[in-house]
């Protein structure tokens, strides 16, 4: 039998995209549109296909930042894509890429993020948990199998009502693609940034996600406006099976309106019709924690319904070896400088 990891060429990109569309342990991140994006932003990306006597078992997208001179991890968001209930097959294909991101220079170690439900399975048991998360390992995914009045019927009765409520006071609701959006929607996010102490990235982030996303027509902004301002916009990816809320802004005034809620219900009749079977609200806090900084988000997203998800988080194989070697040497360059020091 023969096995192994190979480089994607370009002509496969479309095929890869429909193999990892349809994992529900993937999602966006490892998609060829996402890694376009990372490109933007100067990471080096390599797309690699697992194959087992010529067929293709797996998939993996994995992203390196090029510090100048520095050591750091490879990463694969929401991936790699792999037969987890093939026991050997995974464990193969798992060993197999981390004998090849050991070759690229600098790197101590790969951080992957499969969306696999808890507890880690012992495929993994050598990998150790991340200090961070890649995506949120807590969400809440809804069926897009269900027709609109089915999903109205599970979602809270406050829900319902500041549906109403927006409809009473006109709040109209359109999608675009159009760059020229950018800025608004970016003085918005500050808004509620300012009012909720969530981080932001920086606007040129902004504008090579939009970019790469609206031209590859994987993504939308959803926008609410009352009296022709905007009030509130959501970013929905749509890539294979699932649609993504990533991003979401309201503004401090006018917030009777309820302009948010009717985004959402636009966003899960766009993803039907893209052929998306859930729709992933992207974050929640599970434990229910009151002081937490997702406390506000997690009570408005539970009004929806759905099925709430937790995953194992983001795994880490590191190589002690070479973390050892680095440390030793940053121990013994802070000794040269030490010594060169004059005396106080």
């Amino acid at each position: 039998m023969s096995a192994g990891w190979r480089l994607e060429n370009k002509l496969e990109a479309g095929d890869s995209d429909l193999y990892v569309g349809q994992s529900p342990t993937s999602g966006f991140m490892q998609s060829a549109c996402w890694c376009a994006f990372k490109k933007r932003e100067g990471y080096e990306v390599t797309r690699l296909v697992y194959e087992v006597d010529s067929l293709r078992k797996g998939f993996a997208a994995i992203l390196r930042y090029p510090f100048a001179g520095e050591a750091g991890f490879v990463l694969c968001p929401e991936g790699p894509v792999l037969p987890w209930e093939e026991f050997e097959t995974t464990r193969d294909a798992l060993r197999a890429l981390t004998g090849l991101v050991r070759e690229i220079p600098g790197s101590i170690g790969l951080r992957i993020e499969p969306h696999l439900p808890r507890p880690v399975p012992k495929v993994l048991r050598n990998w150790s948990d991340a200090p961070t998360d890649l995506t949120p390992s807590d969400t809440l995914l809804l069926d897009l199998s269900l027709c609109d009045d089915q999903i109205l019927a599970q979602v809270a009765p406050k829900c319902r009502y500041n549906l109403r409520i927006a409809d009473r006071h006109g709040i109209v609701v359109s999608s675009t693609k159009d760059m020229d959006v950018v800025h608004e929607f970016y003085d918005l996010l500050r808004d509620t940034s300012d009012r909720t102490g969530f981080f932001i990235e920086p606007f040129g982030f902004f504008i090579n996600l939009f970019t790469t996303l609206f031209a590859a027509e994987s993504a939308e902004l959803l926008i609410s406006r009352y009296q022709g301002k905007m009030l509130a916009a959501i970013l929905v990816v749509y890539f294979g099976r699932r649609a993504t809320y990533l991003y979401g802004a309201s503004s401090s005034v006018d917030r009777h309106t309820m302009p948010v809620y009717p985004l959402h219900l636009a966003a899960i009749q766009e993803a039907r019709k893209r052929g998306c079977v859930e729709y992933d609200l992207y974050g929640i806090d599970a434990a229910g924690r009151r002081d937490h900084l997702y406390a506000g988000i997690t009570r408005f997203k539970r009004q929806w319904g759905g099925r709430e998800e937790r995953r194992i988080g983001a795994r880490d194989y590191v190589f002690y070896d070479r973390v050892a070697d680095l440390v030793i040497e940053r121990l013994s360059h802070d000794d040269i400088l030490e010594s060169r020091l004059p005396n106080g």
